[in-house]
This record gives structure tokens, C-alpha cells and sequence, in this order.
């Protein structure tokens, strides 16, 4: 049995929050094929500043990180003057660069019926990121002023119901997803052939997953999954920017091990793109290659 892995957001810092119980209570109701993680990290993230870097800020990329495994998301956040909650934006300013939400499904709840500003404020921010709102998954309970805690929430009759019909909602839209989207674009955004391998998909209807080093990273596993498909020499960009700032003795006297260890600290001197389709992988970007492998 596949397990879909759901990472759990609130908007609320408070130890006592209503929309914190109610995470709790999702994932103690959650099937036997749903994980739920609470992400208890959102205090934790600094002040959204761009001038700052993702990579150099740890409580930001684990964030990142958490979100990228996770494959789908629920947020349940509170509304404050009529608005998102301030930690809630906060965290979503930080992701508005990556690649985190493209493409994510997204379930919205709301603990409170009058609160209707700051959800559709929130699905506004979140559609504009890109992200997948599953509308059946996206309910709204009335628990504000019910008294219940967790235990109250999943033990309650008409509330358990309800939460259990949108995680089989919610379950059924990320495995649809899932199964459409057999396509992993690798490189970076702002280089010219990716550029057309992407024009390329988006032209043809053909869905895909787009990875930027930059922003989602390389790690060793996935080099060494490249390694194993495709002929390292290949894969060594010796016409690149980057391999022309090397200098001498790392360019010299090459191994595959020394090859992988420059690619890996320095991913840009990977040629790109790398297109992953199913098992196989295909290597920068022919119009024609792409048109035999793909349609």
C-alpha cells in the first residue's frame, strides 16, 4: 500500500488553537494510507527578507525541504482583522520563489464558519503560487466556541465525519495527480535550452515537474541516479560558464568519482536539462527526441 505523506500547517502560534486541535484531530483520523506530519516550525522562521538566501537560513529550508517531500499540504489558519494571520504569510512569503507549491495540492480548513476574509485571502496568496486547491477537500467546521480540544474534535460524531469524507477527497485528488505526473524536468530556470524544453512540454499538453538546482538543490542521490542512466562524461558540461571558472588543476586529470564531487558542489556544470520520464532519463533538449519519446 502507497502511503501519501501530508504535511500539516497551522496559522496560529497559540498553545491553546483551535485550528492547531484541528490538525491534530485530522491526523488521528487519517486512513492507514495517509501520514500526516504537523509542521510545528512556522514561529521559527525569520522575518521574509529577499535579500536573503533560502539555503543559508536552516529553519527556512527545512520548511522547504518538508514541503518538497510532502505530497500534499493542510493548512487551517485563523482570521485576524479580517486578515491572514501574520505567521501564516510569513511562511508563504518565504516559498513564493521555489518551486514548494507549484503544483501542490492544497486542502484549506476553517475552524470558524464567519471567517471568510482571511480564507479566501489565503486561496487567493496560494493559487497565485501555483498551487492545487482541492475545493472538496477544503471545509469549514463549526468549532469556534464548541469547547472542544483534539479529542473532542475526532470524537465528535458530525465533525469526524466530515474530516474523513475530505481526506478521502483529498487522498483520491493526490494520487490522480500522482498518476499524471510521470514527468521531472532538471535544471534551471533561467537557461535558455530549459527554457525551450519547458516551452516544449507546456506546448505538447504534457504535464511535468519542474526542478530547479538552484532552488530544490542536488543532492548525491539523485547525481548518482543521473551517473547510473547516463554517461558522465555527457553529463559534464565542458561548455559552460562554470567549467571555464574552474580552475586548471580541477579541470585536469578527470575521474568519474572527481567529475561527480565538481557536479555536485557546483551543479550548474551539469548540462541541462535532464528530462526523467518514467525510467528513463534524456539528456539536454532535441525537439525531435522528445517528440519520439514523449507522444
Amino acid at each position: 500500500m502507497s502511503i501519501v505523506r501530508i504535511l500539516a500547517i497551522s496559522g496560529s502560534l497559540r498553545a491553546a488553537s483551535l485550528n492547531s486541535a484541528l490538525l491534530r484531530a485530522v491526523a488521528d483520523l487519517a486512513p492507514a494510507n495517509v501520514r500526516i506530519e504537523l509542521f510545528t516550525g512556522v514561529g521559527n522562521l525569520p522575518l521574509f527578507n529577499p535579500d536573503l538566501e533560502i539555503t543559508d537560513l536552516p529553519p527556512v529550508a527545512d520548511f522547504l525541504a518538508r514541503l518538497l517531500e510532502a505530497d500534499g499540504v493542510i493548512i487551517a489558519s485563523p482570521e485576524y482583522a479580517h486578515g491572514v494571520t501574520g505567521v501564516m504569510k510569513n511562511a508563504l512569503d518565504w516559498m513564493v520563489g521555489s518551486e514548494a507549491f507549484v503544483n501542490k495540492p492544497v486542502a484549506l480548513l476553517n475552524a470558524s464558519p464567519r471567517a471568510t476574509i482571511a480564507q479566501a485571502a489565503l486561496k487567493e496568496t496560494l493559487t497565485v503560487m501555483s498551487a492545487q486547491v482541492v475545493e472538496a477537500a477544503s471545509i469549514t467546521l463549526p468549532i469556534i466556541g464548541s469547547n472542544l480540544d483534539q479529542q473532542g474534535i475526532s470524537g465528535h460524531p458530525s465533525l469526524s465525519t466530515s474530516i474523513r469524507e475530505a481526506l478521502r477527497a483529498f487522498h483520491t485528488e493526490i494520487v490522480n495527480l500522482q498518476n499524471s505526473k510521470t514527468h521531472t524536468l532538471y535544471g534551471i530556470k533561467n537557461c535558455d535550452t530549459v527554457k525551450k524544453a519547458r516551452n516544449w512540454l507546456d506546448q505538447n499538453g504534457i504535464a511535468y515537474r519542474f526542478h530547479d538546482f538552484r532552488i530544490d538543490g542536488l543532492t548525491p542521490e539523485l547525481l548518482q541516479r543521473f551517473a547510473d542512466h547516463l554517461d558522465w562524461n555527457k553529463l559534464l558540461n565542458r561548455s559552460s560558464t562554470s567549467w571555464r571558472q574552474l580552475s586548471a588543476d580541477q579541470q585536469s586529470d578527470l575521474t568519474q568519482e572527481k567529475a561527480m564531487q565538481l557536479m555536485l558542489t557546483t551543479p550548474t556544470l551539469i548540462k541541462r536539462p535532464v528530462l526523467e520520464s518514467g525510467d528513463k532519463l534524456m539528456l539536454g533538449f532535441k525537439a525531435e527526441n522528445y517528440q519520439t519519446e514523449l507522444l
